[in-house]
């Protein structure tokens, strides 16, 4: 009996089944041993190195609420750069200094707060951040709110900010207006693989404000497990996200990525015995009623997991009652 969570709407698929557990994730040509180590390692040298990145964003906020300008300088690389959103640039660690020194001046009793909303790697010694920054006179009214992009990039060990960019203000849109692009979801799913039953129900919720899924995974004609789903507009960070809880005790996050007629899903969970776990899903819009899913970038615990390749889904014909709905909900929706 597989113990994965296959949810049509998330299929996080974390946990070991007993379809991966006939597809080892070896490297060929290398033991067993070697690879999961080798995984392990590249692990925990990336856990240490989102650690050092945030806590450099703790450091700066401390920096700039003790309006301490040479210690925000010093976060910077030596030819460090910050832009604003009207594109105007101060560079190099000395100007940079300078510049905090005369907004210290002119707002002694500001203060930011800082959320990091994500931190993605695009090489060993290079990272990008995305947050919010919140900036308050001495009321405690907001003066600033800005989106912004931060390059760190690892020097002599150290990480270090490259380039800090202030992003314009995107218009405000509502929850049900980004949920509309899921519309077509909506419905009944089915995935019957060789090894199990996955059956998904989607509908919308709280003034369509979240669509809400429940799902049963059936083995051998009886259910292995259940669960529920929530997905959801953040605004904050201004992307579609998704919680899931199953019946075994686990629970997942996910933040959702349009490309086209593809959606791309990062997962990041807890296994019921304790074991962190992420993978990268790919929902595959092809038709009205169909679509396909695969998983990759497994990893629970330490260990790598092998990826699980596309499985079609279909959508279950509605019944006669249901049909003038289903209708009604998927009218103007596209690809």
């Amino acid at each position: 009996m597989r113990k994965a969570i296959l949810l049509v709407g998330t299929l996080l698929a974390i946990s070991a089944t007993a379809a991966t557990a006939a597809q080892p994730g070896k490297v060929p040509g290398r033991p067993a041993t070697a690879a999961g180590a080798d995984a392990r390692s590249a692990q925990e040298s990336f856990k240490e190195d989102e650690r050092a990145i945030r806590e450099a964003v703790e450091g700066f906020a401390k920096a700039y609420n003790a309006k301490d300008a040479k210690a925000v300088a010093a976060l910077f690389t030596a030819s460090g750069e910050i832009v604003d959103e009207n594109g105007s640039c101060v560079q190099s660690r000395e100007a940079i200094e300078l510049a905090f020194a005369r907004i210290f001046q002119a707002h002694p009793k500001s203060h930011i707060a800082v959320a990091v909303h994500s931190i993605r790697f695009v090489g060993q010694s290079v990272a990008v951040e995305d947050g919010t920054a919140t900036v308050t006179d001495e009321t405690g009214q907001p003066m600033e709110h800005n989106r912004y992009t931060v390059v760190h990039v690892k020097q002599d060990g150290t990480w270090r900010m490259a380039s800090a960019r202030d992003l314009p203000e995107q218009p405000a849109t509502s929850a049900g207006e980004q949920l509309g692009q899921l519309a077509w979801l909506i419905g009944d799913w089915v995935d019957e693989g060789p090894s199990a039953l996955v059956a998904t129900s989607f509908r919308w919720a709280d003034h369509r404000d979240f669509i809400l899924s429940d799902f049963t995974v059936h083995v051998a004609g009886r259910p292995a497990m259940t669960g529920s789903q929530r997905i959801g507009w953040d605004p904050q960070a201004r992307k579609l996200r998704s919680w899931v809880f199953d019946s075994e005790g686990g629970f997942v996050e996910g933040i959702w990525t349009r490309k086209g007629s593809q959606w791309i899903v990062k997962m990041t969970g807890v296994t019921r015995d304790g074991k962190t776990a992420s993978s990268v899903n790919v929902f595959t819009r092809v038709a009205k009623d169909r679509m396909t899913w695969q998983s990759r970038d497994r990893v629970v615990g330490a260990e790598a997991m092998p990826n699980i390749d596309e499985i079609p889904i279909v959508r279950k014909p509605p019944g006669p009652q249901t049909a003038v709905h289903a209708n009604h909900d998927s009218k103007g929706e596209s690809l």
